[in-house]
């Protein structure tokens, strides 16, 4: 007898198993790029989310006190970010559900298989997002931070040169990058210049209590950690690496981008959820997943376009900037690879 959706799959207790587990695979959100934002939880509904902040105008010296003169106020002016909420879902039929179910927990091995492809999904949409806000790699006109970007032209291989740059882009919040996002390509091009250190997934959480160590002991320039398959967390140039080959090349050049710490912020409209049918005439299960959620680059403003698809993400003509520029912490690289 066939195995049944209805005999391996119980939404109350799957569902917590795949929001798990979809966590755990999130690379943005492991590294501290991505974190939730309690504004973009729009749990009451809707299509957009506004996040209202105030500008004060701070330039300018101190004024000089006199009793003849009074003080000039800056003015304080009020703006807004807007995110949109992406409402998305995958239906799946027990014959494909049936050959992921493996082993002495079936609904844990379905579990880490659909997690494995929400959390790449989402991470496209994720990606699409960065697309939208810098354009092209090679001319990126109009786009939203696009001077937050550089090496347009004359690129070369990753290397402290754009590090350096991409600090210098932020002025002096340069020093909050914490993480740089690669193509696989750009990544084992650093492997093979042993340019990468390697730190274990306790370290990399700033804990020390399995080793008891005051330090970061990294294992500088090995390429051991990159096929050991031990867990540890590749580095460069103290910024925590996420490799990710979604973030697609334009012919031999490849986007790289660096992070502040939440430089993208995340809500729920509604957490994900799971649902199961039979179709008794056709003898068929099927189970469907749904999840409605926000990635927003901070400092920017979505446009008009309700529930974009990942094409409409990447269009920069959706996308503004409403933050000072060295306080927005994405900055973006074009280099090339000899992969």
């Amino acid at each position: 007898m066939a195995t049944l959706r209805s005999d391996i799959i119980v939404p109350e207790i799957f569902t917590p198993y795949l929001i798990e587990a979809t966590t755990q695979r999130d690379a943005f959100l492991s590294s501290g790029v991505v974190q939730p934002m309690a504004e973009l939880d729009a749990s009451e509904g809707g299509d957009f989310i506004n996040v209202p902040f105030f500008s004060a105008n701070l330039s300018g010296d101190f004024e000089v006190l006199t009793d003849s003169s009074s003080l000039t106020p800056g003015k304080i002016t009020a703006n807004k970010q807007v995110g949109v909420v992406l409402h998305r879902g995958r239906a799946f039929e027990s014959r494909d559900l049936a050959a992921l179910a493996a082993g002495a927990d079936p609904m844990a091995a379905i579990a880490t298989k659909v997690a494995a492809y929400v959390a790449n999904q989402r991470q496209k949409d994720l990606i699409k997002c960065l697309e939208g806000v810098f354009g092209g790699l090679t001319s990126n006109t109009g786009a939203a931070f696009i001077d937050l970007s550089f090496d347009k032209t004359g690129q070369t291989a990753l290397g402290p040169r754009q590090v350096a740059k991409a600090r210098a882009l932020l002025g002096d919040q340069g020093d909050k990058l914490t993480a740089v996002a690669m193509h696989s390509a750009v990544y084992y091009d650093l492997v093979e210049r042993k340019a990468i250190d390697y730190i274990t997934n306790t370290e990399a959480r700033l804990s020390t209590a399995a080793t008891g160590a005051s330090t970061i002991n990294a294992i500088a320039g090995s390429i051991a950690s990159a096929y050991a398959g031990d867990n540890s967390v590749p580095t460069f140039m103290g910024l925590r690496v996420i490799v990710s080959d979604d973030l697609a090349p334009t012919s031999t050049n490849y986007p790289v981008y660096f992070f502040t710490a939440g430089a993208i912020a995340s809500g729920e409209q509604m957490a994900l959820r799971t649902e199961t049918d039979r179709d008794i005439l056709a003898k068929s299960d099927a189970m469907a997943i749904d999840l409605h959620y926000c990635y927003h680059p901070i400092g920017a403003r979505w446009g008009t376009t309700v529930n974009p698809t990942q094409a409409q993400l990447a269009t920069i003509g959706n996308w503004t900037k409403v933050y000072e520029t060295k306080n927005i912490g994405i900055v973006r690289a074009t280099c090339t690879s000899n992969y």
